[in-house]
């Protein structure tokens, strides 16, 4: 995959299972599989299933999400078959993931993704090729996602929403990188609302009392 890649016209011809549930935009490259991976979660207040739960619907995903990022990345597609021994590794890998992507994460912390990749230099740009098998191969490319979304600066933009029931990974393509909910018609209202409320009962609280 190149690093150089950031279209966003590809990203939006990539499909993208887990996310499109949240009715959240996919982010461009180099942080697809990434911002997928991370919205794999399921909710227990919301019919929304954790993807990685069992074998049937995390080989799905797999199956969805990896052979198209591969054709537009330019690497080898894996055929990744994944087996309930490898379950606890991927979502561990989604856990560490996330917890890289929540607000209150330290810069300071020790590095929780890691994988090993083959790497090409030519006149156009670096190459860089997963290698591994299985759910190490996933785990290398997205350590490969991240590494180049850095080096253009825009792993800052791949978030969690702040709701706290809800934590959607979303991207920010505001200007001013300020957006906090994944989707401000929903979550965003609902925070406003709760403040709006707090505030009225302060305000009656503060008039009781003179």
């Amino acid at each position: 995959m190149l690093l150089t890649m950031s279209s966003d016209e590809r990203a939006e011809a990539f499909d993208y299972p887990a996310s499109g549930r949240f009715g959240t935009a996919l982010a461009p490259a180099p942080l697809m599989l990434s911002q997928e991976l991370a919205n794999t979660i399921g909710m227990d207040h919301l019919p929304v299933v954790d993807l990685l739960g069992d074998v049937d619907t995390a080989q799905h995903w797999i199956d969805a999400v990896v052979p198209p990022w591969c054709e537009s990345f330019g690497a080898d597609d894996p055929h990744i078959v994944v087996t309930a021994a490898e379950l606890p590794r991927l979502r561990a890998a989604r856990d560490a993931l996330r917890s890289v992507l929540s607000d209150d994460a330290s810069p300071n912390d020790e590095p929780v993704l890691a994988g090993a990749a083959a790497v090409t230099v030519t006149k156009s740009g670096a190459h860089l090729e997963p290698v591994g098998t299985g759910v190490s191969w996933l785990t290398t490319a997205i350590a490969i996602e991240t590494a180049g979304a850095h080096a253009h600066d825009l792993f800052r933009r791949l978030k969690l929403c702040h709701a706290p029931r809800c934590r959607v990974a979303f991207y920010d393509r505001s200007k001013n990188n300020s957006r906090v909910w994944h989707d401000t018609a929903t979550c965003g209202n609902q925070a406003n609302a709760r403040a709006h409320r707090a505030r009225r009962r302060a305000t009656a609280r503060e008039n009781t009392s003179q």
